[in-house]
C-alpha cells in the first residue's frame, strides 16, 4: 500500500509540475469515393490560430500541442464542414484520426450551413443507422470496451442478460444480425460462440483497433443480406506510419493485453497487432468468482492484426487477421449448499459442461481508387470455427443439514448426455464497387461467393425416457416412451454447400433536396436449393436543408436458417429443403440537428415476418406424447414500434445520449389446434430506456495543488489527473417474457437411468404470458490520464450495477418441484491501467 501511494504521489507531482506536448496526425478522404482530399483546412478549436492543411495524399500533422482532449474543425470548398471531437493528445503514442467529408450544401441568404459532427455519406443506410468511433467505444461506461455491449445503447436494441452481449434488434432473434468487418462476413466475433447466436460473453475485437462502427437497425440497402434484422459494419484502423513502433499495454480484472503499431517501407506500409489473455482465473483465486455472479472461470486469449501496403498511390493491399481460443469448465458441485432443501435426503442430477472453441478470420483486401469516379474492392477471405463441447450428468444422492448444506453424498451414476464436435470453415470471394456514372447517380454493385471449405459436424444427444398417467388415476398406462438419441453426422468437402449473392443499387438525386435509392439483390443457398430476390427502396427529403430530413425505406429481406435446423436425428434429410425466412421492413424517420453536435431522430417501423422455422413438436404440443424433430416454415411474427434518440457529441466537454424505444413483437400461434391468435414473442421488450452522459473535467490537479495541505496531500491517494473524464449509463427495460411452467405428477422422466422422478415440469399453453421483473442498471466510470516525458499512463475505474440491483437471469426448475432463481451481475468494480509509449 505504501508503494502504491508513493507511485501515485510521484505520478501526480511530476505530471502537474511540467507542461508536456504531443501531436495530432490524420487523414481526410471523400466520404463516398474514398479519394484523399488535399488542401483541407484542419483547425484546433481549443487553440486559436493552431491548425494546418492536408497534403496531396490527404494527410496532416499538428505538432506541439499541450496534452489534453481537443476538437478539430475540418473544412474544404465543396464539402460540408465537420467537427471531430474527443481527440486525445498524449506524450505516448498518438493514434491517427480518420475523417470523411461529405459533399457540401451551397450557402444562401436563406440557408446558413453549420458544421456537422458526423459524416452522413459514410453511413451504410440513410436511416436507422448510428455511428460510433474508436474513442466513443473506449469511453462508454459499462461497455467494458466490447463493441456489442456498446451498441446495446442504440435505439431498438434489447439485451436478454448481462452475461452475454447478444443484440435483439426490433424484435429480431440474435441470429438475425449480420456482422461485417473489412468486407468479410463473420458469423461471430465473440468468444464462446455457438451455431444459434452471433453473440458471446466476451468480444474478440480489440476496441483500440477500431476506426469506426456503423450499426443499422433496419431498412438497410441491397449491399447487405442473408440477415433480416440488423447490420454491424466494423472498420479497422491502420497503424501509425510515422513511427517505427508505438505501444499500448494494459491490464484490468478481466485480462492483460498489448497493442503495437508502426510503419515500414518508408511510410508506404503500416502494421497494427494486438494480443490479449484472460486473468479471471487470478480474480477467482483472490476474491472468488461467485462474488461477481459468475458460476465458472472463463479462460481465453485472442490476437488481431492488420497490415497495409500501398502498391501505388491509388492501390492498397490490406491483410486482416483475427484469432481467438476460449475454454470454460462448468463443473456441477454435488456438495453445493441449497437453502431450499433443509434437513432432507434427496437425489438429483448434477450437470457439468466443458466447451472449447477456436475461431479465426483471415482476409486480403485489394482496393483501387478511381478518383472522383469511385472505387472498387476485391476481398478474399476465410472464416472458421472449431467447437468441442461435452456435457456430463452425475446422478447423486445427498443428505442435507439444517441450512441446506450437504453432510454426505454418493454418486450413483455418471453418463455423458451431450457431445458436439464440429469444424466449420468457409472460403469467400467478394467484389464491391462504387461508381458515380452521372452527376445525379451513384451506383453500388457487387457479388460474393462463399463456400464450405471444410464442414464436419457430429452431434450426439442422449435419449430421453418418459411415462404418462393421462387420466391421472395413478396408473401409468403408456409405459416408457423413448425419444431416440440424436446422432447426427455430417462431413462436407470443399464446394458442397455454397451461398452466393449479387446486388446493385442506384442513388438518384432528383433534386438537391430529394434522393431516391432503388436496389435489389439475389441470394441462393445450394444446400437447400432455395434462392430469393430482394427489392429495396428508400426516399430521403431534406425539408429544411441541411438540418431536417424525412426518410422512408421499404424492402424485402431473406435469411437462411441456422445450419443445425437443416439436420435431423434420423439423418433422413427432411429438414434440408427449408424455405428461407422472410421479413418485410417499412421504416419512416425524421432527423433534425438542433444545435452544435445535438441531433434528434424519431423513427417508426413495422416488420412483418413469414416462413419462420417452427418445430413440429411445438405445433402438435397439445398431444403430450407426440414427438418430432421436423421443422416447418409456417411461423409468422410482427414487430412494430416508435423510437426516440437524442445524441450530443462532445461539445464544450459534455457528451451524452438518450434513447427511448416503444415496441410490440408478437408471434402468430402455429399450434394445432390454435389456442390464441397471437402471443408475445421471445424477443418482445415493450419499453427500453438508455441514458448516457459524461463530462471532461479540466484543471483538477492544478486546483488540488493550489488547495490547503489538508486537501492537497490526501488527494494523492486517489489517481486525480489534471484532466479527467466522468461518465454514467443507466438502462431500464421491460422484463423478458417466458412461458410459465407447472409441476405435474402425471408425467415422469427417468433420472440417471436409475429411477423415475416424482413428477415433471411442463410448459403452460399460455406461451410467454409471464415476464421476469423489469431490468435496470446504473454504471459509472472514471478515467484519469497522466502524461510523462516520453510515455503516458491511463487509469480507469468502472463500477457496474452501482445500485446492486438484483436482475433475474433465469429460474431453474428442479426435478423435485422447487424453483431456484439465478441472478445477473451484482455490484461489480472493474479497474485497469494502460501504459502508452
Amino acid at each position: 500500500m505504501r508503494k502504491t501511494f508513493s507511485i501515485l504521489l510521484l505520478m501526480a507531482s511530476i505530471s502537474s509540475a511540467q507542461q508536456f506536448e504531443g501531436q495530432i496526425r490524420g487523414t481526410v478522404v471523400d466520404a463516398k469515393t474514398k479519394e484523399p482530399l488535399p488542401g483541407v483546412n484542419v483547425i484546433v478549436l481549443e487553440r486559436e490560430g493552431k491548425g494546418t492543411a492536408t497534403s496531396d495524399d490527404g494527410s496532416f500533422s499538428i505538432p506541439s500541442l499541450p496534452v489534453g482532449t481537443y476538437s478539430l474543425k475540418i473544412s474544404a470548398v465543396g464539402f460540408e464542414t465537420q467537427v471531430l471531437t474527443n481527440v486525445v493528445v498524449s506524450t505516448g503514442r498518438q493514434s491517427p484520426v480518420f475523417v470523411t467529408l461529405d459533399e457540401g450544401v451551397i450557402e444562401t441568404k436563406e440557408i446558413t450551413v453549420k458544421a456537422s459532427y458526423q459524416s452522413k455519406g459514410a453511413q451504410i443506410a440513410p436511416l436507422s443507422t448510428n455511428s460510433l468511433d474508436r474513442s466513443e467505444i473506449l469511453r462508454s461506461p459499462g461497455g467494458v470496451q466490447d463493441i456489442q455491449r456498446v451498441v446495446q445503447m442504440m435505439p431498438g436494441v434489447a439485451s436478454s442478460t448481462d452475461n452475454i452481449n447478444e443484440l435483439i434488434v426490433r424484435g429480431g432473434a440474435p441470429y438475425e444480425n449480420l456482422t461485417v468487418m473489412e468486407h468479410m462476413e463473420i458469423p461471430s466475433i465473440n468468444h464462446y460462440s455457438n451455431q444459434y447466436n452471433s453473440a458471446g460473453p466476451i468480444n474478440m475485437v480489440n476496441a483500440d483497433m477500431i476506426r469506426d462502427v456503423q450499426f443499422s437497425a433496419g431498412g438497410f440497402p441491397a449491399q447487405y443480406g442473408d440477415k433480416v434484422s440488423s447490420v454491424m459494419n466494423i472498420s479497422i484502423r491502420e497503424g501509425n506510419r510515422d513511427v517505427g513502433i508505438a505501444s499500448n499495454t494494459g491490464f484490468n480484472m478481466a485480462g492483460i493485453g498489448t497493442l503495437i503499431e508502426g510503419g515500414f517501407a518508408g511510410g508506404r506500409g503500416s502494421y497494427i497487432v494486438s494480443a490479449r489473455q484472460s486473468l479471471l482465473q487470478l480474480v477467482d483465486k483472490i476474491i472468488g468468482i461467485s462474488s461477481i455472479s459468475l458460476t465458472a472461470v472463463p479462460k481465453y486469449w485472442d490476437t488481431q492484426a492488420k497490415f497495409v501496403y500501398d502498391l501505388t498511390p491509388n492501390q492498397k493491399l490490406a491483410l486482416n487477421i483475427l484469432y481467438g481460443r476460449s475454454k470454460i469448465d462448468v463443473e456441477g458441485d454435488p456438495k453445493e449448499k441449497d437453502e431450499l432443501r433443509k434437513n432432507v435426503s434427496d437425489s438429483s442430477s448434477v450437470q457439468s459442461v466443458y466447451p472449447v472453441n477456436t475461431q479465426y478470420v483471415v482476409g486480403l483486401n485489394h482496393q483501387t481508387l478511381w478518383g472522383k469516379a469511385g472505387f472498387g474492392t476485391l476481398t478474399l477471405y476465410s472464416v472458421g470455427t472449431t467447437i468441442d463441447v461435452e456435457a456430463r450428468s452425475d446422478f447423486a444422492s445427498r443428505v442435507r443439514g439444517p441450512s441446506g448444506e450437504v453432510l454426505s453424498y454418493e454418486i450413483l451414476n455418471s453418463r455423458n448426455v451431450f457431445s458436439n464436435k464440429a469444424i466449420e470453415s468457409f472460403a469467400g470471394a467478394r467484389y464491391d464497387l462504387f461508381y458515380q456514372w452521372h452527376s445525379s447517380h451513384e451506383l453500388s454493385a457487387g457479388a460474393q461467393v462463399q463456400t464450405a471449405a471444410k464442414w464436419k459436424n457430429n452431434v450426439w444427444l442422449v435419449s430421453d425416457t418418459s411415462r404418462f398417467d393421462l387420466n391421472q388415476d395413478g396408473v401409468f398406462e403408456t409405459g416408457p416412451i423413448v425419444i431416440p438419441e440424436w446422432s447426427f453426422s455430417q462431413d462436407m468437402t470443399f464446394g458442397k454447400a455454397s451461398k452466393y449473392y449479387l446486388y446493385a443499387s442506384d442513388k438518384f438525386k432528383i433534386t438537391p433536396e430529394l434522393a431516391l435509392t432503388v436496389g435489389g439483390r439475389y441470394d441462393h443457398f445450394t444446400y437447400s436449393g432455395r434462392g430469393n430476390f430482394s427489392p429495396r427502396v428508400s426516399l430521403a427529403y431534406q425539408i429544411i436543408p441541411p438540418t431536417t430530413t424525412l426518410t422512408f425505406a421499404a424492402g424485402q429481406y431473406y435469411q437462411t436458417h441456422p445450419f443445425p435446423f437443416y439436420g435431423d436425428r434420423r439423418n433422413a434429410g427432411y429438414n434440408r429443403g427449408l424455405e428461407n425466412m422472410r421479413a418485410n421492413h417499412y421504416v419512416f424517420s425524421l432527423e433534425h440537428f438542433m444545435d452544435e453536435g445535438l441531433k434528434l431522430s424519431v423513427e417508426t417501423y413495422y416488420k412483418d415476418y413469414s416462413r419462420v422455422a417452427v418445430s413440429e413438436d411445438f405445433i402438435f404440443s397439445a398431444n403430450p406424447t407426440f414427438w418430432s424433430d421436423k421443422y416447418l416454415t409456417v411461423g409468422k411474427r410482427r414487430s412494430y414500434g416508435l423510437e426516440f434518440f437524442v445524441e450530443q457529441k462532445q461539445v464544450k466537454d459534455f457528451f451524452g445520449t438518450i434513447s427511448v424505444s416503444l415496441s410490440k413483437t408478437e408471434d402468430s400461434d402455429p399450434r394445432i389446434p390454435r389456442k390464441v391468435e397471437r402471443y408475445p414473442s421471445d424477443y418482445d421488450y415493450p419499453l427500453i430506456v438508455t441514458v448516457l452522459g459524461g463530462q471532461v473535467v479540466r484543471g483538477v490537479r492544478e486546483w488540488l495543488d493550489d488547495s490547503p495541505f489538508f486537501i492537497k496531500y490526501p488527494s494523492y491517494i486517489l489517481p486525480f489527473s489534471n484532466e479527467m473524464e466522468l461518465s454514467f449509463k443507466y438502462r431500464y427495460q421491460t422484463g423478458r417474457p417466458f412461458t410459465p411452467k407447472t409441476y405435474v405428477t402425471w408425467k415422469q422422466v427417468r433420472e440417471g437411468t436409475i429411477k423415475w422422478s416424482q413428477g415433471a415440469w411442463i410448459d403452460s399453453d399460455r406461451i410467454n404470458s409471464t415476464r421476469y421483473p423489469n431490468y435496470s442498471r446504473l454504471d459509472i466510470q472514471w478515467i484519469s490520464r497522466f502524461p510523462l516525458r516520453n510515455w503516458n499512463i491511463n487509469v480507469y475505474l468502472m463500477v457496474i450495477n452501482v445500485l446492486n440491483r438484483k436482475n433475474v437471469f433465469f429460474d431453474n426448475y428442479r426435478s423435485d418441484g422447487t424453483i431456484e432463481t439465478v441472478y445477473q451481475f451484482t455490484l461489480f468494480p472493474v479497474g485497469g491501467i494502460e501504459i502508452e509509449f
